[in-house]
């Protein structure tokens, strides 16, 4: 595998960063559904919808209750750990005929937060906080929405970047509603709503920045939506959560969700304990059989919740529970009891304290904290593990934020030609710091950090004790753009390591330059760090561009001699100067040829595009070879992507 391929791979899983080496793999991204999942906890970060949520709940053995079930008294009992970003917007929600309030704080731990208080026509009010840092190259995305049974309108609404001038909401029909952009003094994000009728749910939102240009789009998938088709309309737990059964392949599952957005997902059928639960860090929610009527949870750091049970209305033989965990820590041990009506107990299981992530392996020499984070409220863990195919892996968990753990991830292996990183962000101190860092091998002499502007910043390593590799990083201002990194390793050329996401064309729309045009309905514009590309005027992934002060072609080498991607109805990328022609085979047999011409940035390479080859599956099938040629015929490089099993180390 490839230095880039490993990079990606490894990294598409962690929470900063999401990366997919494989070349057709845009289409199946695009078609995926999130995944739905059995579960007791979840294991990893949940995104922007779904991190905090506030529900009155009977704690300490039910010793004492909240109260705070007034506008008023949610607002305190929200910011008892939060202060105010900027000013609060009170918004109309049509589904309820009462404004929806808005505003923004800062964390505990330093990091922004987008709050809001929902007043309900019949029923209490409820609120939350959840994360609002954007989504990487985002440009608006979603946080809520107000749709729910029996609402004649509905609203949506998010946030945007600070030159977002329009949103549109777009129904799967095509139709659309114009929304409503605003600014809030003081806030780090603007705020977006769309109002529409609630029989034309939103399937997107088309973003325009304040001169009218295109942005591209942001799906409404953002919310998690549940998925299936409802069986029956909704069943309301309390403060706004509520259960909802639907038809999917695997049967009846119970969705329960609120304010929009799917929070956990259970399979009643396939659980014979007597109380199964879902959910995330804050919330205890789930489901126990029909004879509990309360559950008791005890957590390792003494801290309990004892939850009332509702019966299910649609006969499925379960009882339903929502309630808020009095435990932020998602690793803490817990034991569940159940009880039937007449107190008796009725069953119980223990879950022991969450380990290192099941991928992680066999510890392979000490567990360090990473330099830069130790001030920030939780800092980064990281460490090496030995696989059990031989590989040696490298794994990292915590940093401060909002989710469970901040960054949790592995990256499966690493060897020669492996150039593999990371991102975390921390707040505090103010103003806070963005720190990369990733495994080194034995020969490596040197790591910097490329800055946009050219200039560069040297990383530093650490090294573990019985660690078989060492540890890079390098930390910069938080906010401050890095294009990328050069790696010096002994007696070897300097590699140039792009930092790009597959979605920076959303970025370089923003650029008033000249894009050119290529073959197949495919257009190409090269940002700083990014070659993007458009097909039909819809914005496609992009590829890595270069660092600030290099070009395209020192992104190419031997061993990598070409950068492409492929679509469900074409495929395209560059190569090396002098290339007149690319050909695709893919497995199967089915092969493509595109023409090849030079780029006009003065980057040293050519650009092609094609259709996708006939008889090609869907996504874009498995490429076999990719074989360039010069205007000759002649045979200039060929590429056989490697094998995507992990290499031993």
């Amino acid at each position: 595998m490839n230095d880039l391929e490993e990079r990606l791979r490894a990294a598409f899983d962690a929470r900063a960063r999401s990366y997919e080496p494989d070349p057709h793999a845009w289409a199946r991204i695009m078609e995926r559904r999130p995944r739905r999942r059995q579960a007791r906890w979840l294991l990893s970060a949940l995104p922007v919808a779904l991190l905090t949520v506030f529900v009155p709940v009977l704690l300490n053995g039910g010793l004492g209750r909240n109260t705070a079930i007034d506008p008023t008294g949610i607002y305190q009992q929200l910011m008892k750990e939060r202060t105010p970003l900027g000013k609060e917007a009170s918004v109309d929600n049509p589904s309820e005929g009462k404004p929806l309030r808005i505003w923004f704080a800062r964390g505990k731990l330093g990091y922004p937060e987008v709050c809001y208080v929902v007043e309900r026509a019949a029923g209490e009010p409820y609120g939350a906080c959840v994360e609002a840092v954007e989504w990487r190259n985002a440009d608006a995305w979603y946080v809520g929405s107000t749709l729910r049974d029996g609402a004649g309108t509905a609203m949506d609404w998010g946030l945007a970047l600070q030159d977002v001038g329009a949103v549109a909401g777009v129904t799967k029909g095509g139709q659309e509603f114009q929304g409503t952009v605003r600014s809030l003094d003081g806030a780090p994000y603007r705020l977006w709503t769309v109002t529409y009728p609630a029989q034309e749910p939103m399937s997107k939102i088309r973003i325009s920045d304040v001169d009218g240009k295109g942005l591209g789009w942001w799906s409404r998938d953002g919310l998690f939506l549940p998925d299936g088709q409802p069986m029956s309309a909704a069943m309301e737990l309390s403060q706004g959560i509520s259960v909802q059964p639907y038809l999917t392949k695997e049967g009846t599952r119970l969705t329960w969700s609120r304010h929009g957005a799917e929070l956990t997902s259970l399979l009643p059928s396939t659980t014979d304990q007597a109380v199964t639960v879902g959910g995330r860090r804050d919330m205890i929610l789930g489901l126990a059989r029909k004879d509990v009527a309360r559950i008791e949870v005890s957590f390792g750091g003494g801290s309990t919740a004892s939850v009332v049970t509702k019966p299910d209305p649609w006969n499925l033989g379960v009882t339903l529970f929502a309630a808020m965990s009095p435990s932020d820590d998602p690793a803490e041990s817990r034991r569940v009891t159940a009880y039937d009506a007449s107190g008796k107990q009725v069953g119980s299981q223990d879950e022991p304290a969450r380990k290192e992530p099941p991928e992680a392996g066999k510890v392979a020499g000490e567990v360090m904290n990473l330099p830069g984070t130790e001030g920030s409220g939780r800092p980064v863990r990281v460490w090496f593990t030995q696989r059990s195919d031989d590989g040696v892996g490298f794994c990292f968990t915590g940093g401060p934020g909002p989710s469970d753990q901040g960054v949790t991830g592995c990256f499966v292996s690493f060897a020669q030609n492996s150039y593999s990183f990371q991102q975390t962000t921390t707040y505090l101190p103010d103003p806070g710091a963005d720190i990369y860092f990733g495994p080194a091998l034995a020969d490596w002499e040197s790591v910097e950090a490329v800055l946009l502007d050219g200039q560069r910043v040297r990383a530093s390593f650490l090294r573990g004790k019985d660690a078989p590799y060492p540890v890079w990083h390098v930390s910069v201002p938080r906010g401050t753009e890095v294009g990328g990194f050069v790696v010096k390793a002994k007696g070897k050329p300097d590699k140039q390591v792009p930092n790009y996401s597959k979605s920076c064309a959303r970025q370089a729309a923003r650029s008033g330059a000249t894009p050119q045009t290529l073959p197949a309905g495919i257009t190409a514009l090269l940002v700083p760090g990014c070659a993007a590309f458009w097909e039909n005027g819809e914005i496609t992934p992009a590829l890595p561009g270069p660092l600030p002060g290099a070009r395209l072609s020192d992104l190419l080498d031997a061993e990598r001699p070409v950068q492409w991607i492929s679509l469900e109805t074409a495929w395209f990328g560059y190569a090396p100067a002098g290339t007149a022609k690319v050909e695709l085979r893919i497995k199967g047999g089915a092969t493509a040829t595109a023409e090849a011409v030079p780029d006009t940035w003065g980057q040293n390479v050519t650009l092609f595009a094609a259709p996708a080859p006939k008889g090609a599956p869907k996504g874009g099938g498995e490429t076999v070879a990719l074989t360039g040629y010069d205007a000759g015929g002649k045979q200039l490089w060929r590429y056989e992507p490697p094998n995507r099993r992990a290499p031993k180390s």
